[in-house]
């Protein structure tokens, strides 16, 4: 099975998987409850049924036991029988899984080979961009790593209305490794909260990750 990434983190870890099994063998090691099969039937497109299927299936390998997943009313994932927390995120073959015992989890994935430039200016601020634009040799890496860091923020907090350019800022330079950690802040009404975010560039994705204590959070 592609479980191409497993890594262990404080209180929680992560997976990426890369889908190269066919929607038969999918379905084989989902193992969907039937609530599961009723929501699956629903899904048209090959690629979406693809991206589904192999969700549950990474859960499953992370969890080493079958696992449903539910939603929030405002989005975000939760497993059904589980006492933690979960993000989710999926990009053209690949799909990634955080888990947290504790805090509340945002992962993000983009290919490598997506370029964000031309709407740069929707979702980075003034300073962001003026920062990313001027690291020419790696500047859409600079620019994938910023947005997905933006998306990973948004997925952990449990907000909606989020504006990416002015709420959540990111503060990043160091380019020189695959590997690394930087500070995010999301701003609420009462001052920023710090975000501290891992990324990592690994075969053809970029990704982001962090958690926050949703208790520090005020809006």
């Amino acid at each position: 099975m592609p479980l191409v990434l497993h890594q262990n983190i404080e209180n929680g870890e992560f997976g990426l998987w890369k889908i190269s099994e066919e929607i038969e063998e999918l379905l084989v090691l989902a193992q969907l409850s039937d609530l599961d099969r009723l929501n699956y039937s629903e899904i048209s497109a090959t690629h979406r049924k693809k991206e589904w299927l192999t969700t549950r299936v990474l859960l499953n390998a992370l969890l080493n036991k079958p696992a449903s997943i539910k939603y929030h009313i405002d989005g975000r994932p939760f497993p059904a029988n589980g006492q933690f927390n979960i993000s989710i995120s999926h990009t053209k073959g690949f799909v990634a899984i955080l888990i947290h015992r504790l805090y509340s989890p945002g992962i993000d994935i983009e290919l490598i080979s997506r370029q964000v430039g031309k709407v740069a200016t929707r979702f980075l601020s003034p300073d962001e961009l003026v920062n990313c634009r001027e690291t020419t040799d790696q500047s859409n890496r600079l620019l994938l790593i910023h947005w997905c860091a933006k998306e990973a923020i948004f997925k952990m907090v449990p907000f909606t209305n989020i504006e990416f350019s002015t709420d959540i800022q990111i503060l990043l330079q160091d380019m020189s490794k695959d590997t690394g950690s930087f500070d995010g802040w999301f701003n609420t009404p009462d001052g920023p909260i710090h975000i501290p975010l891992d990324y990592l560039v690994y075969d053809e994705v970029v990704m982001v990750w962090g958690y926050v204590d949703e208790l520090k959070l005020s809006r």
